[in-house]
């Protein structure tokens, strides 16, 4: 048995002070479902058939009575009759009317929160100063317009979502339409709770771009005299957890349940954003060493239920302590074999009522790329240790797609490299650039080169020998290039 002393036990408390509990905040979660959008319109539905049944009172008016049949007049009021009277309108071609309605359901900026009403706090201020227009009384004019509307309403513009319940109200929408959308940003903004009158902050080395350490917005709660968590916590890695969640198949109350006969035949529901292909998550005010280690749970969505789906992750924010390691390894889960993995400094930070942005200060933002599994669509047998453990060699897990263009000339690219195109910022522009990667680490060919060719001096002899000054034949492909892999018993020296 172990005992701590009064100073270790001192030094623990203050340690664990500055670690915020992971919870889901019963407060909030009674506001979320109080809020919810069905409940919200079947209140206001109550409220206007109040407001309409006192005016009838205040007329005296019943408004239980049926009202009296209306009179039919003699005279036909026809299509011709009134054609006459109005003004005949200009006619429009159809595809200038489609054209029209296009762009003006098309926004230059995301919509944030689409469906939802969007919290201030959680918005840029220059996104509060952008507001997207969109001409959205064109989908009641018509059932015409309002099919077609739809399609470029939903095709035709980004989209951003700020809290779980968001994305998860984002299943009212029409699964033709939700099909087509390929991109999606999620911003998780940490909030924090306290029972104590505390301060809290991230520090200025969060960013270069912040000049002194930010206060935490932390929301009090009272003490409760009961045995839940007291303290300092957080909705940050629940929360991350909750996006993931709402991406799984929505319920669909228009399919039809399998029987036991037909179970193995049955085809399973479209996830919520059935050909999403590229996803970024904006990790908002996750300092280092505030954080727990992420939940089991996103171990299972990321890789198993949303394992291999998408062909880019891009993470912004995230800690650079042992917690956010974890949770970037988790995440690379998402992506198929050959995917691209990204991990970017901090973009955002979050004030008391906006968010403010952090710039990267350069042309071209620095930051951690990487390409997961790129070693198992080139060799059958896998006898280096180099791959994540979650790979899939089902054909129904097919890898990334090949870039589409032709990358530059270089004496490294053989069987062990692959070219990707990387974006040169993450704000501000789709402009990428094509970088080399290793395909054993992942990482970029210039940061492995050296590691890479330590045995290309190294020859093999036909009895077996190894020769300096000649090349080494690649153990994959049987040519001499940089970089060729080593046969197993070299392995060991390698690692």
């Amino acid at each position: 048995m172990s005992f701590y002393s009064l100073e270790s036990l001192d030094s623990l408390d203050l340690l664990d002070m500055n670690i915020a509990w992971e919870c889901r905040d019963q407060a909030d979660q009674a506001e979320i479902y109080y809020n919810q959008p069905l409940r919200t319109k079947v209140r206001r539905l109550e409220d206007e058939n109040l407001t309409l049944k006192r005016l009838l009172r205040e007329n005296g008016i019943s408004w239980q009575s049926r009202p009296k049949p209306i009179q039919a007049s003699n005279g036909r009021i026809t299509r011709s009759s009134t054609k006459a009277k109005c003004k005949p309108l200009p006619h429009i071609p159809v595809e200038v009317q489609l054209r029209i309605l296009s762009y003006a359901l098309t926004s230059s900026h995301p919509i944030i929160d689409p469906l939802c009403k969007v919290k201030p706090e959680h918005l840029l201020v220059r996104e509060k100063a952008k507001i997207p227009q969109l001409a959205i009384h064109f989908l009641t004019t018509c059932k015409a317009y309002y099919v077609e509307g739809n399609k470029a309403l939903w095709t035709n513009n980004s989209f951003v979502f700020t809290t779980p319940e968001s994305l998860r109200n984002f299943a009212e929408v029409e699964l033709k339409y939700r099909e087509s959308i390929k991109e999606v940003n999620f911003r998780v903004i940490a909030r924090f709770y306290d029972d104590e009158e505390r301060i809290h902050k991230i520090s200025r080395h969060h960013h270069p771009d912040l000049k002194k350490a930010i206060p935490l917005t932390v929301h009090r709660r009272p003490r409760e005299n009961a045995l839940a968590r007291r303290g300092f916590r957080t909705y940050g890695w629940y929360q991350l957890v909750d996006f993931l969640t709402a991406l799984l198949p929505p319920f669909d109350p228009n399919r039809v349940a399998p029987d036991a006969a037909t179970m193995w035949n049955h085809i399973p529901s479209p996830k919520l954003l059935p050909n999403l292909e590229k996803l970024r998550i904006d990790f908002v005010n996750f300092g280092d060493d505030t954080f727990n280690n992420p939940p089991p749970q996103l171990h299972d969505l990321a890789s198993h239920q949303l394992g291999c789906t998408l062909n880019e992750v891009v993470l912004t924010g995230l800690p650079s302590d042992d917690s956010g390691l974890r949770a970037c390894s988790e995440l690379a889960g998402l992506l198929k074999d050959e995917g691209l993995l990204i991990d970017h400094a901090p973009s955002m930070v979050a004030l008391k009522n906006s968010i403010r942005a952090l710039n990267c200060g350069t042309e071209e933002c620095h930051y951690s790329a990487k390409v997961v599994r790129a070693m198992r669509s080139v060799v059958d047998h896998l006898h280096h240790d180099h791959d994540d453990i979650h790979g899939h060699s089902n054909p129904e897990f097919p890898v990334a797609p090949k870039e589409q263009g032709d990358p530059p000339f270089s004496p490294f690219h053989s069987c062990r490299t692959i070219w990707k195109r990387v974006p040169r910022k993450i704000y501000g522009g789709d402009e990428r650039k094509w970088m080399l990667f290793d395909r054993m680490s992942g990482l970029p060919w210039e940061e492995v080169e050296d590691e890479a060719t330590m045995f290309d001096i190294i020859g093999g002899s036909d009895d077996g020998e190894s020769d300096l000054g000649e090349g080494l034949v690649c153990d994959n492909c049987g040519e001499i290039h940089p970089g060729a892999i080593p046969p197993m018993e070299m392995m060991e020296l390698y690692d």
